[in-house]
């Protein structure tokens, strides 16, 4: 599928998390920013790459919320440093 906004069980199949789950990484995590229209949550592709992120590391490096949040920080900020070193 290539579309611009996928709804939330679109993203749930993706990914194979239940919506609570989402909804909860949602409110835990600043970084992820999910346009809500009238109640319904839309995400967009960078919204899926964050929790494609966010699952491998609270799954497969079995990060905490708090560990997950702050490494994608880091990651944040060394896309950032990288930017600046192109330009």
């Amino acid at each position: 599928m290539n579309k611009t906004f996928y709804s939330i069980r679109e993203v749930c199949n993706m990914l194979d998390e239940e919506p609570h789950v989402l909804r909860f990484w949602e409110n835990k995590i600043d970084k992820l920013k999910v346009l809500r229209i009238n109640t319904k949550r839309h995400y967009r592709q960078k919204d899926i790459d964050i929790l494609k992120r966010i699952k491998s590391l609270l799954r497969d490096d079995l990060y905490t919320i708090e560990g997950a949040k702050k490494a994608l920080q880091k990651n944040e900020v060394r896309e950032l440093q990288q930017t600046d070193q192109v330009q």
